[in-house]
């Protein structure tokens, strides 16, 4: 396998609590998962702003008028279906495709008689690696894996690029719901339910619950299988913390307090968030702002409620954040910046995103091993937190040659499958019930929390994409001296024009 390297709500925390408090007693026979009911009938709708490092400024197209939508994704796979609507299947008798004999116990799917190269595409975190690397037991047979990993940014961008020509390089797109979300309303995924439906009693599927699926789905259309469950919340270095005689802060009031006292005892970086991108403020805010019990838009009638008091208060938090907090720091650091701020002991206190605490205990890139701690994320007294709740997956873009398609589904199976998830989950949360690893991250209990009482998942209202673009370009503007009213009264106008415009405000 080659690989280029650059630079839940609480619906699906409750069902993770157990997994989670089991891969923090070191537990790894549980391994037999609840299910729901089949995920080829999801309901949700994900969105469309960003994920793990959702690095990306991009306008969504949530908005998409659904007619269209639904001409579109018909027409993108006429050639994979057969007369009766259903996907042809590629692995018939004579073997055009695949033969009988599976590839190994670790890829556990048929070997293709010819050899099938895919091109994936993504970005990398600690537990996207071990996918990668059950990607490749499937080269055992006659697969071949081009891997590219990018910054966040680049590689949102590159694949959006890359599905507009028609004719994408890659076959394999890695996205959190909110992308998949976006690149699915610009047409550019393939609907995946026929395949889904095909081999989920195989690969048991119905593991997966349905929360997940719905968050990879659009309506009834899924577009992704989802791998892993994310989350943000407080990391620390508890020794430098009690060095300084200081506590964890389980509020933002106590967080500007001892960011100070942090501060005064020699650090540059006192509470550290990532707000150096318009998706980042956009996430934060609306975290902060739903921990004020508050949504950024109605969710039935689409009416903004992010420019008011409360939009204000959630606002000024974050730019407290970056000028009392991380001064100069805050507003340039990415987030493998802030991942590596806290391995090199740069930073002590700040928040980020779950599936960066494996990295603080790995010895090659991490001085501060076993120093690290977690709590759930902050909150403002209401006792909802401000932790949002998104999924990784993998997605199929329209204009993949459809003699590939169903051989490029089953490699993201056997990477996905009970075994390789629990691998995968010595690195971060899975999507699977029940799976977990005896060495899994120490964040267990502060995901957990954060998940259960946080925020929850973005908006699937058809105009919440259009909101998360809005905030994240007048937000940004913060950084340069705009004030926090003028940004949001700047953002509503921007929404209530587009969205207008679309019909989409009742």
């Amino acid at each position: 396998m080659m690989t280029t390297k650059g630079k839940a709500w609480r619906l699906i925390a409750v069902l993770l609590t157990f997994v989670l408090l089991a891969a923090a007693c070191g537990d790894d026979d549980d391994d037999d998962g609840g299910g729901g009911s089949s995920p080829s009938a999801t309901t949700a709708e994900p969105d469309a702003s960003s994920d793990d490092d959702r690095d990306d400024e991009s306008t969504d197209d949530d908005a998409m008028d659904d007619e269209h939508m639904d001409d579109a994704m018909d027409n993108a796979m006429d050639d994979d279906m057969g007369d009766d609507g259903d996907m042809e299947d590629e692995s018939s008798d004579d073997g055009d495709m695949m033969e009988a004999e599976l590839i190994s116990d670790e890829c556990p799917i048929p070997n293709p008689s010819e050899e099938i190269e895919i091109d994936a595409i993504g970005w990398e975190f600690p537990i996207i690696t071990q996918y990668a690397e059950e990607l490749e037991d499937c080269e055992e047979g006659n697969y071949r894996f081009n891997l590219q990993f990018l910054d966040s940014v680049e590689a949102r961008s590159a694949m959006t690029q890359d599905a507009a020509t028609g004719s994408p390089t890659f076959e394999l797109y890695q996205g959190s719901n909110a992308f998949i979300g976006e690149l699915a309303n610009q047409g550019f995924l393939m609907p995946l339910n026929d395949l889904v439906a095909k081999y989920s009693d195989q690969f048991d599927l119905d593991e997966i619950d349905d929360a997940f699926w719905a968050m990879a789905s659009i309506g009834d259309r899924i577009y992704a299988v989802p791998m892993v469950s994310n989350t943000m919340h407080v990391f620390y270095n508890k020794p430098a913390l009690e060095e300084l005689g200081l506590a964890v802060p389980t509020t933002f009031d106590e967080a500007f307090q001892t960011c100070q006292a942090v501060i005064e005892g020699g650090y540059d970086i006192g509470f550290l968030y990532m707000l150096s991108a318009g998706w980042a403020w956009q996430i934060e805010f609306d975290s902060v702002l739903g921990s004020m019990g508050v949504t950024p838009i109605d969710p039935q009638t689409g009416e903004p409620n992010f420019n008011s008091p409360e939009g204000v208060a959630a606002a000024t938090t974050l730019k407290r954040m970056v000028d009392e907090c991380a001064p100069g720091i805050a507003s340039s650091y990415s987030t493998d910046d802030v991942q590596a701020a806290f391995q090199t002991r740069e930073a002590i206190l700040g928040h980020t995103w779950a599936s960066r605490a494996a990295g603080m205990d790995d010895p090659e890139a991490s001085i501060v091993v076993g120093e690290i701690e977690f709590a759930p994320a902050l909150g403002t007294g209401s006792g909802i937190l401000a932790a949002p709740a998104y999924i990784d997956g993998w997605g199929i873009p329209v204009g993949t040659p459809a003699d590939k398609v169903e051989a490029i589904f089953l490699a993201m199976l056997a990477a996905t499958d009970l075994e390789s998830m629990q691998a995968a989950a010595e690195f971060g949360l899975v999507t699977r019930n029940g799976v977990s690893h005896p060495n899994g991250p120490r964040d267990a209990a502060a995901a957990q929390a954060s998940l259960v009482n946080g925020r929850g998942a973005d908006l699937t209202h058809p105009a919440a994409g259009i909101a998360r673009a809005k905030l994240g370009e007048a937000l940004i503007t913060i950084l340069d001296g705009t004030p926090v009213s003028e940004a949001l009264a700047a953002a509503e106008a921007a929404y209530r024009a587009e969205a207008g415009d679309q019909g989409l405000l009742n």
